[in-house]
């Protein structure tokens, strides 16, 4: 019976993963979003966000006392209960954060995107999305912020600690690796509010 489901489920990936490669270019022509629109899923004005964070915080919350603790149990919950998924698919897409939490399922984009939204919900007007190139070559996203006056790197695709990456911007940016590489360069950088991408 197990191993019936298994090839089950190994021929439906199979088939959609045929299908998403033989749509992906109407797929991906419709997923186009605008600069503003990105801005906004970042924005931490999706209810499902909301509601979420609601969850986290301290009641009454005050953003100077209570955000890092409150920022601690949203990375946790991101970690634990959203599955970061390292897509080959060859798709350009953006979930939003109902998507996210209906699913549970995200790449790395997605993750950071939905936590910096999740930061923004909190009363954090300084985090932000950062799509980074690494040594070999490949992109990935993480966010940054300040933290009582010290640079914080949160990557929810690693199971890393809260204080990992944490102290001064060159120190962090400088020990930071995924899957044992460290950051080359910044590609882009946005929240709600900006969108800046790096030139060579």
């Amino acid at each position: 019976m197990y191993r019936e489901c298994m090839v089950s489920y190994e021929n439906e990936y199979k088939l959609a993963k045929f299908l998403l490669e033989k749509y992906s270019e109407t797929i991906n022509e419709r997923e186009q979003r605008t600069i503003g629109e990105i801005k906004e899923l970042a924005s931490g004005n999706d209810l499902s966000i909301q509601a979420l964070v609601e969850e986290f915080k301290e009641k009454p919350y005050n953003f100077e006392e209570n955000y890092e603790n409150a920022l601690k149990k949203v990375f946790d919950f991101v970690k634990k209960e959203i599955t970061f998924v390292d897509s080959d698919l060859g798709l350009n897409y953006w979930m939003n954060g109902k998507e996210i939490l209906e699913i549970k399922i995200a790449d790395d984009e997605d993750l950071a995107v939905f936590l910096c939204a999740c930061m923004k919900a909190l009363g954090d007007e300084k985090a932000e999305v950062i799509i980074a190139e690494l040594d070999n070559l490949r992109t990935h996203s993480f966010v940054i912020t300040e933290l009582n006056g010290e640079f914080l790197l949160l990557d929810p695709t690693q199971e890393m600690e809260f204080e990992k990456y944490r102290g001064t911007k060159i120190e962090v940016i400088k020990n930071y690796e995924y899957q044992k590489q460290k950051i080359k360069r910044f590609l882009y950088r946005f929240n709600s509010t900006k969108y800046e991408q790096f030139l060579e």
